[in-house]
């Protein structure tokens, strides 16, 4: 079956064709995203395909309406999904490396489809928690490497703002990892919310996977130093999620002071915020980085 209208992306299968002004896309699969504990959800509106032309990998994002809210600690804020900011954000990131590359154009019936080039590679989470090393023997050798990468995307992200734009889903499995390069890559641009400063909070979210190995809540907390028992207070949690330590010193005594000082920065005690994500690298220091206030 060909299909150049992909109002129906429910119907959309694997062995059908996708026609998009005359270039055609064979449907692989629908692509999944694992969260909050439930593996492997299918996201029915993005599919992975191939080029009949070039026989190139794409993922196909096809125009989805959501909506939903999250609480960032007392505050409700309205997200939904906008293909149109997608759009002008892969334009805007055309040619930069630490952007997932594509385009958008549309169907038959004006439906904004994004054809966005395949990364083969893994995503920040995944790849922490695939390394074998302790967590002090990480902090100490893989983990300045890793810091540089991702003060090097944070710093990518402002050129967005600059441009009145953002990246709206700042979440450990939307880096991915390029296999073959080593590229620490931004993908999905689609999630908008009227909160200019969301992507400044969730930046917060990437620290805290970095410096954890993964995550560390007040249970895992309490699992690796049972002496913590009676001084982890709500001050330490993570104002996205208030089960995650974000004073993660208390924890891990090794993690310097500065450092911790901008992870606590996303807290619930904090009394100071970032209004601005900016970047400061020291050349050749890899271990020098963070989100600063401007």
């Amino acid at each position: 079956m060909v299909w150049d209208d992909t109002t129906n992306y429910m119907s959309i299968e694997r062995g059908h064709i996708v026609d998009l002004g005359g270039d055609l896309f064979l449907i692989r699969s629908n692509e999944h995203e694992g969260r909050f504990g439930i593996d492997e959800q299918p996201k029915f509106w993005v599919k992975r395909a191939l080029s009949l032309d070039t026989g190139q990998t794409y993922i196909l994002k096809l125009t989805c309406q959501e909506e939903f809210k999250i609480h960032v600690g007392q505050r409700e804020i309205k997200c939904y999904r906008s293909a149109e900011k997608e759009a002008q954000v892969l334009a805007l990131a055309h040619g930069g490396g630490r952007f997932m590359q594509g385009h958008a154009v549309r169907d038959s019936r004006g439906n904004l489809v994004r054809v966005v080039e395949f990364i083969p590679g893994m995503d920040l989470l995944s790849y922490l928690q695939s390394v074998p090393l302790r967590h002090e023997e990480y902090f100490h050798v893989l983990l300045p490497g890793i810091l540089t990468h991702i003060a090097n995307n944070l710093a990518a992200i402002q050129r967005l703002h600059d441009a009145g734009l953002c990246h709206g889903d700042i979440r450990n499995d939307h880096v991915l990892i390029e296999r073959g390069t080593g590229s620490y890559k931004w993908i999905d641009f689609d999630l908008k919310q009227d909160s200019p400063d969301f992507d400044n909070w969730s930046a917060g979210n990437i620290l805290h996977c970095m410096l954890a190995k993964g995550f560390v809540t007040f249970h895992d907390a309490l699992q690796i130093k049972p002496e913590l028992s009676g001084r982890l207070f709500d001050e330490d949690a993570s104002v996205f999620f208030p089960n995650r330590v974000m004073n993660l010193r208390k924890v891990y005594g090794y993690i310097p002071d500065r450092l911790n000082d901008v992870l606590r920065r996303f807290s619930l005690g904090a009394r100071v915020f970032y209004d601005k994500i900016c970047i400061c690298l020291p050349p050749r220091a890899p271990a020098k980085s963070g989100v600063r206030r401007s």
